[in-house]
């Protein structure tokens, strides 16, 4: 018995199995060539080769190899080569000005200030008895009260409520550590 197949399927196929024909002359003609119709077309793949390559030839531009050389500048300097590496110029000279003599009536320099102290205020300890001051340097912790010596090179002079002044066992370099930084 022979199978039925309804009309929808059969276009469908029939769309298809055109549509794989359509692929495959392309695929023999080559990309770039135009469809033709007539004696070329039936002549095959060499054939439509040829002729794209014919096509191709008559639209490309003339070249005159003459021309070119015409236009070439001729080189400015014959001793110059870009590969090789040229000595460097030598760095321009530098005068420096010589100082003004001093002057005899000038006041001596002043002694540079001392470093700033680099402790830092970490906290405040208020008892029944007089505060205590806790200092770090960032790798130990000092504790003083008012008048004592801490670090062996720094007096706390005053203990506040939130900060401390602190100096140099000579008195200078005063600064005020406060517990916020």
């Amino acid at each position: 018995m022979p199978v039925k197949v309804p009309p929808r399927q059969t276009l469908v196929l029939a769309a298809l199995l055109l549509a794989l024909v359509v692929v495959v002359i392309y695929q023999l003609r080559g990309p770039g060539v135009a469809a033709t119709v007539g004696p070329v077309a039936a002549a095959g793949p060499a054939g439509s080769r040829s002729a794209a390559a014919r096509d191709r030839a008559e639209s490309a531009p003339e070249v005159r190899l003459s021309a070119l050389k015409a236009s070439k500048p001729a080189p400015a300097d014959k001793g110059r080569n870009l590969f090789r590496d040229q000595p460097k110029a030598p760095p321009p000279s530098v005068v420096t000005p010589t100082p003004p003599p001093p002057d005899p009536n000038a006041p001596p320099p002043l002694p540079p200030p001392p470093p700033l102290i680099t402790l830092k205020l970490v906290g405040i300890v208020q008892g029944a008895g007089r505060p205590v001051a806790a200092l770090t340097d960032g790798r130990d912790v000092f504790y003083g009260r008012e008048g004592d010596v801490v670090e062996g090179r720094y007096k706390i002079i005053k203990i506040n409520v939130e900060s401390i002044d602190i100096a140099y066992l000579d008195g200078r370099g005063q600064r005020r550590l406060s517990l916020t930084g």
